[in-house]
């Protein structure tokens, strides 16, 4: 069993394991499935709903989750603490932004070339782990990574790239990537200065929803949702399962790395495709399928191992 020391600030004490990695791993692959069963409950609700009114109505079944759980592990001088302008800043941009600009960049240069500089999202989290956070990289992490990355690429690109394509255009899902990145590093920044998971994700959702908001406003759809709407009752359940992919993941940079647990949750693609293909009977397996696999999995298990 791993030896386990308690660590202690201001009024709030948590147990912090000497060897937090395995730990770490198992939530960031957690949140990864979470986020790929989001992810599959969304596509099920955009068959009858807009994808406006279904990101409204998922970030804020996960915004009601925290405020839920908010008078059983907030405290008051929590608010005062800077980290709450980490959390608030990592919510003005994530989901609702860097979702947005992911989908921007699918339209403009279609799913093959948009996923491959998306997944580049763990290299640029390392780097800023490494400059920021002064975490370690060592050569066995950084082969994990990179095979993740290759793994995630091979994955999703199996669409075709649009044609006249500009080279303007992959700011798009650079910019999704890089923010992704940035929340993952921002995240560790802040538990690092308040070890609050309910809090992290209280102030980064309401912010979101505040943003979804006036992204609905801007766009003209003032009217409220039809909550008839037969896709409604599946973005609900999608928010549910990303506000548990959020604790789980902001738990596992609460205990360990973001060098560790950013490439792991990345991973999600693959059990999207899984997901799709035990309940949409999608997802023939191909060579691609099979490389990607292969590629994905001693990965996982190279980045997990050597820490």
């Amino acid at each position: 069993m791993p030896a386990v020391r308690v660590a202690r600030s201001g009024r709030r004490s948590c147990a912090v394991m000497e060897n937090p990695a395995p730990l770490a791993s198992a939530l960031a692959i957690l949140a990864a499935m979470q986020f790929a069963g989001g992810t599959l409950l969304a596509k099920r609700g955009l068959e009858s709903t807009n994808s406006v009114t279904g990101a409204l109505i998922s970030i804020a079944t996960s915004a009601l989750v925290y405020w839920l759980l908010m008078p059983f592990a907030v405290e008051l001088p929590d608010w005062r603490s800077p980290a709450v302008l980490i959390f608030a800043a990592i919510g003005l941009l994530r989901p609702s932004v860097s979702t947005m600009l992911a989908y921007e960049g699918t339209r403009r240069l279609g799913p093959t070339i948009s996923a491959t500089f998306a997944s580049f999202s763990p290299l640029f989290a390392m780097a800023g782990a490494v400059l920021f956070l002064s975490e370690t990289l060592r050569p066995t992490t950084l082969a994990g990574i990179v095979g993740v990355v290759v793994g995630i690429m091979v994955l999703s690109g199996r669409g075709g790239a649009r044609r006249g394509w500009t080279t303007s255009a992959l700011l798009f899902p650079v910019g999704a990537a890089l923010i992704r990145a940035s929340a993952h590093v921002g995240a560790k920044w802040g538990l690092n200065l308040l070890p609050s998971v309910v809090m992290s994700g209280l102030v980064a959702y309401t912010v979101s929803l505040l943003v979804a908001l006036a992204i609905t406003l801007a766009r003209g759809d003032k009217a409220l949702p039809d909550m008839r709407s037969e896709g409604l009752k599946w973005f609900v359940a999608a928010g549910l399962l990303n506000a548990g992919a959020i604790f789980a993941l902001n738990t596992g940079l609460m205990i360990g790395e973001v060098v560790v647990v950013s490439p792991l949750v990345a991973t999600y693609p693959l059990f999207t495709m899984l997901g799709s293909r035990l309940f949409y009977g999608q997802e023939a397996l191909t060579r691609r399928t099979v490389a990607g696999v292969l590629l994905v999995v001693p990965s996982v298990m190279l980045i997990t191992l050597a820490r």
